[in-house]
């Protein structure tokens, strides 16, 4: 679960990159457009996220150009929305967790050895789609939201059983979702297995940041 969604180089659009261990809300509100650097176990708070319609609909281009259908985007938005609420989760969090685990390619190539599929690169997900030409069929969509957001009773994590086990310190659910549990809840940089980018990106995601490509966010700038 700690697939890395866009290998070419980084282009960040906005200002210099910022530096965050614990900002207010109104600071939040005025660089909300620009990436920032998020360290220790800081991440914004719900309240600070934009929309998941909002969310969406920013990346809805991205998803296209991945491959996707209008037809697959209308099921993946419904069973992102369906299936959050049924976890009790904000589905913008899911939505910017698929982001960075696939860009939102319903095809998406399986990861970590093959055992991570779908929207969400999760074990149980089905692997029908791989690579393959879209659309992907409204069931496999489904489920592969389904199993990283609720669980689909096979062994590993998802973002419920996450948040059963953190709380709603979502830093700390994103951490566990990508690494399979939280070594340091102090630092949510420490990922053994994962990435120590991971949660700082979706924090970003969160904030809606516009910048076009993720990969190689935070670098120097940041740390990582």
């Amino acid at each position: 679960m700690h697939q890395r969604i866009f290998p070419e180089t980084i282009l960040l659009l906005g200002a210099l990159i910022g530096v965050y261990a614990a900002p207010g809300p109104s600071a939040l509100e005025s660089r909300k457009a620009s990436p920032q650097c998020w360290y220790g176990n800081a991440f914004p708070a719900e309240s600070d996220w934009i929309s998941f319609d909002s969310l969406f609909e920013k990346w809805r281009s991205e998803f296209k150009r991945q491959g996707d259908t209008d037809a697959e985007l209308s099921v993946m938005k419904d069973a992102l929305k369906s299936y959050s609420e049924q976890g009790g989760i904000n589905p913008a969090l899911t939505t910017a967790m698929m982001i960075q685990e696939s860009a939102g390619n319903t095809c998406r190539k399986c990861g970590d050895g093959g055992i991570s599929c779908g929207l969400l690169q999760v074990r149980g997900a089905p692997k029908d789609c791989e690579n393959k030409a879209h659309p992907c069929p409204d069931s496999s969509i489904r489920k592969a939201i389904q199993c990283g957001t609720v669980g689909c009773g096979v062994e590993g994590s998802n973002i419920k059983s996450c948040l059963a086990s953190e709380g709603k310190q979502w830093g700390a659910v994103v951490r566990c979702y990508n690494s399979g549990s939280v070594k340091n809840p102090s630092d949510l940089r420490v990922a053994s297995p994962g990435d120590p980018r991971y949660v700082h990106l979706i924090a970003n995601i969160l904030l809606g940041a516009d910048y076009a490509k993720l990969d190689e966010l935070g670098g120097g700038k940041c740390g990582f």
